[in-house]
């Protein structure tokens, strides 16, 4: 811990807050609070943010601002929703700085309102994809904890526009729900890169294919988007409605297109196949995370979950092509963990989400040197890139929005 923060006493006075830097300020706050373990991890997450924005002397094409790298130690650059969800970390102790995250991408946005995918330390950038469409729900996250107007207004501007990319690029407009797609640099390369703009790069979802799947979590973040866009209008006094009418559109082709009756929860669906997509993964969980699943429904995906307790991997238990070791064929990734779990918790299903959280936040705390990228869903043993932005965000998720 901090030396200084060895010092802290439940109660330090504010003048003597007022002398830390934000992240310690912050945490001065819940010392003594909370349980200690838990304050570790907290302690340990925001660390772990600061860490990844590299060394003060180092200069990176995203300076001045300080971007919070996935890891300095296995991605340096800036990735797209890995900044995006460090930004919702960040805003927790430091708005500035979580809005610098925001800001890198809005310098970056293409003339065709693209988010590219990653900009490197070198310099170069991927501009033939994005990644997920999760920028704006954490502007307005990061909005939320200051209410700056200039930063909203700005961020509002961009957003439009990036979301009229996916209408036009994604499929909105031809049928009113989203795919994920590619401009391939090669085009033997252009089912890898379509798949990479999913984020969840080697699923067993996209095994038949990637761009004719209607994929269940891009549509819940694209309701996400459409909530945050009418949202900043209605802090800008701008007209919401259409952006409200996109959302209440969007939410009945989800709950009409991507429920499996036969396998009674929510899929992906190929619609040139003209099925659903048989694999239960965290994603089939994102109408619970943003409230849109009648309680039927959510009955049944309580029931479901049983398949991926306790470790909440990256596809069920009991799916054949489940490997506990192929980054997203089976691994369990914090973030989508988290969505899910907070889905279920959200509906009341109260046992389930509350043994998934504990069992995700002991694997951290049996590695306390560092947070990694994934774990191995049958042990919990840490695997691929170490001192990882987006667990340590979901970390502090678990512990304060829970």
């Amino acid at each position: 811990m901090n030396s200084k923060m060895e010092k802290l006493q439940p109660g330090l006075p504010e003048s003597g807050k007022a002398e830390l830097a934000p992240c310690d300020r912050w945490l001065s706050g819940f010392y003594g609070k909370m349980p200690f373990e838990d304050y570790t991890l907290l302690d340990r997450s925001a660390r772990t943010l600061l860490a990844n924005t590299g060394k003060p002397t180092e200069k990176f094409p995203w300076s001045p601002r300080r971007g919070i790298m996935p890891s300095t130690i296995g991605f340096r650059g800036m990735w797209n929703w890995d900044t995006a969800f460090a930004a919702v970390g960040a805003a927790y102790f430091d708005p500035q700085l979580a809005r610098e995250q925001i800001e890198i991408f809005l310098d970056l946005q293409q003339s065709s309102g693209l988010f590219p995918d990653v900009c490197f330390e070198n310099g170069n950038i991927v501009k033939g994809f994005g990644k997920p469409p999760v920028m704006a729900w954490a502007a307005w996250r990061v909005y939320e904890t200051e209410k700056n107007t200039d930063f909203l207004r700005r961020c509002y501007a961009a957003l439009v526009k990036n979301e009229a990319f996916w209408r036009r690029e994604r499929g909105g407009d031809a049928c009113g729900l989203f795919h994920y797609d590619c401009v391939a640099t090669d085009p033997a390369n252009y089912r890898r890169e379509a798949c990479f703009e999913s984020g969840w790069d080697n699923s067993v979802r996209w095994d038949d294919g990637i761009e004719t799947v209607w994929a269940i979590d891009l549509n819940c973040f694209m309701i996400m988007t459409y909530r945050a866009l009418a949202n900043m209008a209605d802090a800008l006094g701008e007209d919401s409605s259409v952006f409200r009418g996109r959302e209440k559109a969007l939410t009945a082709k989800v709950e009409s297109t991507l429920w499996s009756e036969d396998e009674q929860c929510y899929l992906d669906y190929d619609f040139k196949r003209k099925c659903f997509v048989k694999a239960l993964t965290p994603a089939s969980f994102m109408p619970l995370y943003i409230g849109i699943a009648p309680r039927e429904r959510a009955e049944a995906m309580a029931s479901q979950a049983k398949r991926l307790s306790p470790g909440w991997p990256s596809v069920s238990y009991d799916n054949p092509q489940f490997d506990p070791a192929k980054y997203w064929r089976g691994p369990t990734w914090y973030n989508v963990a988290y969505f899910a779990l907070k889905g279920l918790r959200s509906y009341g299903f109260h046992e389930i989400a509350e043994t998934g959280k504990a069992t995700l936040l002991n694997w951290t705390r049996q590695t306390p040197g560092q947070f990694y990228e994934n774990y191995n869903p049958l042990t919990g043993a840490p695997s691929d890139s170490p001192q990882f932005s987006w667990t340590a965000v979901f970390v502090i998720e678990f512990l304060l929005d829970w």
